[in-house]
């Protein structure tokens, strides 16, 4: 089954067949998968409840409208009964091997995160002094022209900075900002402080990857606005 996908059937006979085989395969292997008899049990149980409904709901020529209704309830009990056992005792357990979980119909774990590609672009950023020395930034891609908006390939805004007194020459190498602040969001703030009121905020910003900082984007050029 791929990855991630919904492992409940919605068809009704689709879920039929597939409880039945869970349900089979779960008792067969319950002690090879250290199951408890007392999580096995009332899915059992709740296996027998359900076919019965399941068979008399379906006979459009015998069925009446409480038939249906008991049947609906019950198929909903049974699969969050089914949700809640999957969970415990069969997505993460380690004696489950994948092979096992496929003939489940179950969805198998994605444990390798996606691999991204290195980031080409430098983020677009926007500085506005919010007063109190507050200095907020929003930074897009270049694909967004007025909303805020985080590089897909991204984890997180980097910005490497200094506040300096105006006319003051500051550094023009990004590695050399006496400070940094990362951000998960595209909009946040970043607080130079009352005392720094007057003076000149001057920074670079990149995405960054933080699981493999050698697909960090490129440094933008310098930033800057008066801190208020």
């Amino acid at each position: 089954m791929p990855r991630g996908k919904q492992y409940i059937p919605v068809r009704d006979d689709d879920f039929f067949n597939f409880q039945g085989n869970l349900v089979n395969i779960v008792v067969t292997n319950k002690v090879a998968w250290g199951i408890p008899d007392s999580a096995v049990n009332p899915l059992v149980a709740r296996r027998a409840s359900f076919e019965p409904l399941y068979t008399t709901a379906q006979d459009k020529t015998t069925r009446n409208r409480a038939d249906v209704l008991a049947f609906r309830q019950s198929r909903k009990l049974y699969e969050k009964e089914i949700r809640t056992f999957v969970k415990a005792y069969l997505l993460y357990n380690p004696l489950v091997t994948d092979e096992q979980r496929m003939e489940m119909a179950l969805t198998i774990r994605d444990i390798e995160p996606t691999p991204r590609p290195k980031i080409a672009t430098i983020p677009i950023i926007g500085l506005r002094s919010m007063g109190g020395g507050d200095i907020e930034v929003r930074a897009r891609v270049t694909t967004d022209q007025t909303r805020f908006s985080m590089h897909p390939a991204a984890d997180a805004v980097e910005c490497g900075y200094v506040l300096v007194a105006i006319g003051e020459v500051p550094p023009d190498d990004p590695e050399s900002m006496a400070k940094t602040i990362e951000s998960k969001k595209a909009r946040f703030i970043i607080h130079g402080g009352a005392k720094n009121v007057g003076q000149r905020f001057y920074g670079f910003f990149r995405w960054v990857n933080l699981t493999n900082p050698a697909n960090n984007g490129p440094w933008s050029n310098a930033q800057t606005v008066v801190i208020a």
